[in-house]
């Protein structure tokens, strides 16, 4: 179980990744911000059910701020502990993208690996945050509001994530790309 100390550090690291203040949360709570703050200072421990309307304010799990996690500087994933979502776009074609990266409650940066068979588009939501998508192979077309272009084997795009984006595999055989996003917020990625 981690220290009150560890959980006030969690709380407060959640709510600046959701760019919120102390009074929001409050808000959102219905507790106090004054109180809010000595748990994130690590002066109180929540209550159990303080713990569960701060989380919803905050759109976590309450396990997310008591489970326990390697206080390490560095987290190893090994290739049989990686995720796997598929994604499909409107025409019901799947793409599967592999978390390359465990979430971690320090870390605002994961690393995806997808693979897009040809001619099937997806995209992402907006979200508070940056990436940057290496193209390993094959062709792929980014749509970023208005800005379109295409990322051959080697190249590399870096862009804001408030808008979102759609990308599409042009070529003829499967495109494989990495990730690496940083987010500022929990959007669920």
């Amino acid at each position: 179980m981690p220290t009150k100390e560890e959980v006030g550090r969690r709380i407060k690291l959640a709510r600046f990744r959701q760019d919120m203040t102390l009074k929001e949360v409050a808000v959102r709570s219905g507790m106090s911000a004054t109180h809010i703050s000595e748990i994130e200072r690590g002066r109180t421990s929540p209550t159990l059910g303080a713990l569960e309307r701060i989380a919803k304010a905050l759109g976590e799990r309450s396990a997310h701020f008591v489970e326990e996690t390697t206080n390490s500087l560095a987290v190893l994933t090994r290739r049989n502990e990686r995720t796997k979502m598929y994604f499909c776009d409107s025409h019901e074609h799947v793409t599967e993208t592999e978390a390359l990266t465990k979430t971690v409650p320090w870390s605002m940066t994961r690393i995806f690996r997808d693979i897009t068979k040809p001619g099937v588009t997806t995209g992402r939501s907006p979200a508070l945050g940056e990436i940057a998508v290496l193209c390993v192979s094959g062709m792929l077309r980014f749509a970023i509001e208005g800005f379109s272009t295409v990322l051959r084997e080697g190249d590399t795009i870096q862009f804001s994530l408030t808008r979102g984006f759609e990308f599409e595999n042009i070529g003829d055989e499967p495109a494989e790309s990495i990730s690496i996003a940083t987010l500022t917020a929990n959007t669920g990625w």
